[in-house]
């Protein structure tokens, strides 16, 4: 083959054999690219083995104390101070194409691809993340941190193909993850609760305290910070009805439970922020991963960013607010507990 070459981050999975090979069935030169997390050797022998079906070569490229820093670290100690994050946003910017993209670039290749199911549109020079064609696959929400500039060295193979079209071009390659189960956990928490993660690694969060109903009058214990979230039920105490996690309050090493509609807010507020056009564009916003986006309207300031909803919505600290325009993610930030102006 006389193609470009491109660089495809190979997880082991069936999404990113199907990338590669529709890359490589395009006419491009591939490289399948592994990186070691530290996860155990699983998913780098199953890369390798799709590298061999598909007939490209395969490199390891070792990011264990990449990771370590970049996202489970921040993810430990953001559940200790009683938040939600999310650290496949993290993971993406800062691993997956912080550290691929750079490294296929200075080997020479033309850019990287993934197996998200996402899309990439507009202009050279002004390239944005948008919802892939099929929603209920949908990524762009992960993705929301890469910038136009290194859009324009990525490609989304998936972003125009069902999950079940998916598989049945791995079927018809033949390829050996074509059945292979997909993953709906964080890959690092390896089964267990992100509550029992944290506090196996001491650094916080896991000490008992009061749940507090709204009214500040102690009506049981909790576990530790690092078990609950907003909207959460399960492991508060009974009552005349059913309690949710309505805040955490870390200073005070509190549980704040209530009725369900306590828990929704009618705006939340942004840190972190990074826009990829003007805010005024913004339409809707989603508050969590999977969740149905809400029409808002941001508010600006000096100190702080508001977003503005048209309906209430229950969000978590820690957790990503991503922003659209139709399908085209304008930017985000990350949500921050309520503070005054």
């Amino acid at each position: 083959m006389s193609g470009p070459v491109w660089w495809v981050a190979l997880s082991g999975g069936v999404d990113s054999a199907v990338a590669a090979a529709v890359l490589r069935e395009g006419g491009a030169q591939v490289i399948g690219v592994t990186l070691d997390l530290g996860l155990g050797g699983e998913a780098i022998a199953s890369a390798r083995c799709v590298a061999d079906a598909i007939g490209i070569e395969h490199r390891v490229i070792d990011a264990r104390e990449r990771f370590a820093e970049a996202v489970v670290e921040p993810f430990a100690l953001a559940y200790a101070a009683g938040e939600t994050p999310n650290p496949c946003v993290l993971c993406n910017e800062q691993v997956k194409l912080g550290l691929l993209l750079p490294a296929a670039m200075e080997a020479g290749a033309a850019g990287l691809a993934s197996g998200h199911y996402a899309r990439i549109v507009g202009p050279p020079g002004d390239r944005r993340i948008a919802r892939a064609a099929h929603a209920r696959k949908d990524q762009s929400y992960f993705l929301y941190r890469l910038t136009p500039e290194v859009l324009e060295h990525v490609a989304f193979p998936l972003g125009e193909l069902s999950k079940a079209e998916v598989r049945e071009r791995a079927r018809e390659l033949g390829l050996p993850v074509a059945e292979r189960a997909e993953s709906q956990d964080v890959c690092f928490l390896a089964g267990t609760t992100a509550g029992r993660f944290v506090s196996a690694r001491g650094v916080g969060g896991h000490e008992p305290g009061p749940v507090l109903d709204l009214e500040g009058r102690v009506i049981g214990e909790h576990t530790g910070i690092c078990h609950y979230t907003p909207g959460q039920r399960k492991g508060l105490p009974g009552g005349s009805g059913p309690l949710f996690v309505v805040a955490i309050d870390p200073a005070r090493n509190a549980v704040v439970a209530g009725p369900r509609e306590a828990c929704e807010v009618s705006g939340v507020y942004l840190a972190d922020e990074l826009w990829h056009g003007s805010p005024d564009d913004v339409e809707a916003v989603c508050v969590r991963a999977n969740a149905s986006a809400v029409r808002c309207r941001v508010v600006r300031s000096e100190r702080l960013t508001r977003l503005e909803l048209e309906h209430p919505v229950c969000a978590a600290p820690g957790q990503a607010a991503v922003c659209y325009r139709g399908d085209v993610v304008i930017g985000g930030g990350t949500i921050v507990r309520e503070r005054s102006t």
